[in-house]
Order: structure tokens, then sequence, then C-alpha cells
């Protein structure tokens, strides 16, 4: 694992010992950002199911204001607390939540946004967590901005697309792993 661009390019991320992880491929990270392009800068941003946070820190590295790292296993928020300090990342630039990802998304949907808002998520590919996150998403209130998602889940899981009209849905496939996109 390894930043792929901005600040911290080419840094090298460690992972948890003994953790079954599936980090987000370089190739699909490159897709995330690219598709994410400016609004990442100055963003909130959110790596829900974050592991070792090479999400989350690809966002703080290509000038993401401030990242919300939310896994429920100990041992991965001690791997992305590692990473943030071995990139340098500011204190007060991020924070670990040792929550439920569903859980934290229905409460973070009940307060507004003081910037614009971005959301990671990379569930477990064996877990129902990627079309609950997406349940979760389409029960937001239309006032909880949120100006983009993104869900990386395993490719031929059927994700049902929102039928809100404030909500442009896209899905594009990297082999295994399949992106979901919101965008406001």
């Amino acid at each position: 694992m390894r930043v792929v661009s901005g600040r911290w390019r080419g840094r090298r991320l460690l992972a948890p010992r003994g953790e079954e992880l599936r980090p987000t491929t370089d190739r699909v990270k490159e897709a995330i950002f690219s598709i994410l392009g400016t609004r990442v800068a100055g963003a909130e941003v959110a790596d829900l199911c974050c592991g070792a946070g090479g999400l989350g820190i690809e966002a703080l590295s290509r000038g993401a204001a401030r990242v919300t790292f939310v896994d429920l296993a100990a041992p991965a928020l001690g791997a992305a607390q590692a990473n943030l300090e071995r990139c340098g990342a500011l204190a007060d630039t991020w924070v670990l939540q040792g929550e439920d990802a569903a859980g934290w998304l229905r409460r973070r949907g009940r307060e507004p946004f003081s910037r614009p808002f971005l959301l990671l998520a990379d569930p477990p590919y064996d877990s129902d967590l990627a079309a609950e996150l997406l349940a979760v998403l389409r029960a937001w209130p239309a006032a909880a901005r949120l100006d983009a998602a993104v869900l990386e889940f395993r490719s031929g899981l059927p994700l049902e697309p929102p039928a809100e009209a404030r909500w442009r849905w896209r899905v594009r496939r990297y082999g295994l792993s399949s992106l979901a996109i919101l965008e406001a």
C-alpha cells in the first residue's frame, strides 16, 4: 500500500498484522480521486471501514481539510494512526472513530456540514454493509449536504440506484472491484 499522489506521493503505508484486509488497489484509488477531482481540496472527508486509512490519507495528501477515519476494528485504527503519523499529518486534520460505519453515517446525517463533504467507503466484500450504507444515504435529509460519495464493492453485487432526483448515480467496474458514485 502506498500514497498515489499529492504531498505524500510514494509514501508506503503499513497494514495491521493478522488482519484480513483488502486494501484498495492503486488503480481503483486513482479512479476514485480522478472522479472526485478538485472537490477534495478543502473538503471534509469520511473514510468509512477505513482499514489502515489508505483512502483517507490519500485525501489528506491531496488537500482535504479534515478526515474522519471510521472502523470497528481497533488494530485497523491503530494502523491508520501509525500511517497518519508516518506521513506527518497534523493532529487537527484527522480523527479516529471506533464505531460501526452505518451507525456513524446515520448519526452524521443529522448534523450540518460547515464545508463540502465527501464520503469514501470500502466495506468488507463478504458483508451486506455496502447495501446498508447506500440505504442510509438514501434516507439522509436533503438538508444534509453531501457533495459526493464513492462506495467500493465487489463487482457483481446488485446495488439499487437511488430513485431520488437529487442524486446522480454511476457505477464503474475495475476487475473484482466496482465503484458506486453518488453525486449531489
